[in-house]
């Protein structure tokens, strides 16, 4: 099976994987329960929400914490400096970045599995 990149595209840029509506965001950092045209659930059943989580602690991690290292490397910023940098990048930016990481997981599932989305058979409601 080939990946969906239309549908990855699509849910990055904070549309519904199916229908394509606009706005699936609620907020900064949340993501509605369903697509307010279609109605397709976006939150699905339990541990769902483990794939956003991946992608929020792989941007966290691998994106910005390397910036850290760097820094440190060429003694741009000093020890303390560096600690608090990452203790702030630890508990603000997993936060504001829950919706994109809702966005591309979404992006992601339905990218390989396409045939999961309500269009394609699958219930509204799963």
């Amino acid at each position: 099976m080939r990946f969906r990149h239309d549908l990855f595209l699509r849910c990055a840029r904070g549309r519904c994987p199916d229908c394509g509506a606009p706005e699936q965001l609620t907020g900064l950092a949340t993501i509605r329960d369903r697509c307010a045209a279609c109605g397709m659930v976006l939150r699905r059943r339990e541990g769902f929400f483990l794939g956003a989580m991946v992608w929020n602690y792989g941007l966290t991690a691998f994106g910005l914490l390397p910036v850290l290292l760097v820094l440190r490397a060429y003694d741009w910023i000093g020890f303390a400096a560096a600690v608090w940098f990452a203790v702030a990048v630890i508990l603000l930016v997993p936060w504001l970045i829950h919706g994109l990481a809702w966005r591309l997981w979404l992006g992601t599932y339905y990218g390989f599995l396409p045939d999961q989305l309500p269009s394609s058979g699958r219930r509204l409601d799963d």
